[in-house]
């Protein structure tokens, strides 16, 4: 009997514990949600508040210290920040310089935590583009936490701030895969001023580390400044590694200037498959007529993705395709499926059915190709 009654009372506590629970569970969430909506309406008047005095010298509406301190009011500035240019840009700043709003938010990036706080500050900082929070950008490059690097290199690079750049790339070395990657993206945002800091790093450091030259040349591929190329050809001749020399050659395609056409042709008899296969695929992005007899002595290849990147590359340029059509004649059973491939990729499979049936042709090379095939 006493077993029973200690049973009934525990299953009343559990119940009354699920009960509890459940209520506080309902109640954070109505909390949060009013919360919410609250931050969601001071957004939208805090927006009209500031498109008044971005729009209007002589609006007198006040911005009271703690408004300028609501998160909200951080967000709809954010907002403004970016739809703005010219003048009204400049009226902007000059709310964020009289408030303190970046000061604030470099204390906060500055303090040891919450993290929450910190990675805020880090993304406001960066959305903002003040240039008086450079410095501390710059500093926090090597924050422990790093989201905080990765909005701090963000920023930087909205800013166009220049000095940063030798600090950004020379943290390729140190960096993991995900920050690195990152990095490089913000690299981009600085344009051809990132270019030359990113090919001297690649020159001091290819002979002893591959991922950070290979992504620094890859990124100076995204730029896409023609006179880079010199540089990489210069790369390229001291024998790198296989993965800097693939990064090079994926650089050259990407910036696609005529003087790497020779450099690119001759990779095509390189001993490494890889090499030949991204010099194929480089080529097509040259575009140049020239590279037409390479690239078709290339379907012969005897690895599998050089004659398929060299196909591909055909069916882009300039009397590449009847290069093609020839491979699909020819004694190489192997290029002639290269050639097919590509061809039916490019759209000339469904051309050629096209013809057919619409009585414009009786023989189609391709057609023929495909349904020997089966």
């Amino acid at each position: 009997m006493v077993d029973i009654r200690i049973a009934e009372i525990g299953t009343f506590v559990i119940y009354v514990i699920d009960v509890v629970l459940l209520l506080a569970l309902v109640g954070i969430k109505t909390v949060h949600r009013r919360r919410v909506h609250s931050h969601d309406r001071r957004r939208q008047e805090y927006l009209g508040l500031l498109s008044r005095h971005v729009s209007y010298d002589d609006c007198t509406d006040p911005i009271t210290p703690r408004v300028a301190e609501d998160p909200a009011f951080l967000d709809s500035l954010i907002d403004v920040r970016g739809v703005l240019s010219g003048h009204e840009l400049g009226n902007l700043e000059g709310i964020v310089a009289r408030h303190g709003v970046s000061a604030r938010l470099t204390r906060h990036l500055a303090s040891r935590f919450p993290l929450g706080r910190r990675l805020r500050a880090a993304v406001a900082l960066a959305e903002i583009g003040d240039r008086s929070a450079a410095p501390a950008l710059i500093l926090h490059l090597s924050d422990r936490e790093p989201d905080v690097r990765i909005e701090c290199a963000r920023g930087l690079a909205r800013l166009r701030w220049t000095p940063a750049i030798d600090d950004i790339v020379a943290r390729f070395a140190i960096e993991d895969t995900t920050v690195r990657a990152r990095f490089a993206d913000s690299l981009i945002g600085f344009g051809t001023s990132a270019t030359w800091p990113l090919l001297a790093y690649v020159r001091v450091n290819h002979r002893s580390e591959d991922a950070g030259p290979a992504l620094a040349l890859r990124t100076v591929g995204r730029i896409r400044e023609l006179a880079a190329a010199g540089a990489i050809h210069e790369v390229l001749a001291e024998n790198p590694s296989l993965e800097v020399t693939i990064a090079a050659i994926e650089a050259l395609g990407d910036i696609a200037s005529p003087d790497s056409t020779g450099l690119l042709q001759s990779l095509l008899a390189d001993e490494r498959w890889q090499a030949r296969a991204k010099s194929a695929t480089a080529l097509g992005k040259m575009e140049e007529a020239s590279s037409v007899p390479v690239l078709s002595e290339a379907l012969r290849d005897a690895n599998f993705w050089v004659r398929r990147n060299s196909a591909a590359a055909l069916a882009r340029l300039p009397n590449g395709r009847p290069a093609l059509y020839r491979a699909l004649d020819g004694d190489d059973p192997y290029a002639a499926d290269a050639a097919a491939e590509a061809l039916a990729d490019s759209g000339e499979l469904v051309a050629a059915r096209r013809r057919v049936d619409e009585g414009i042709s009786v023989v189609e090379p391709l057609l023929a190709h495909m349904e020997s095939g089966d």
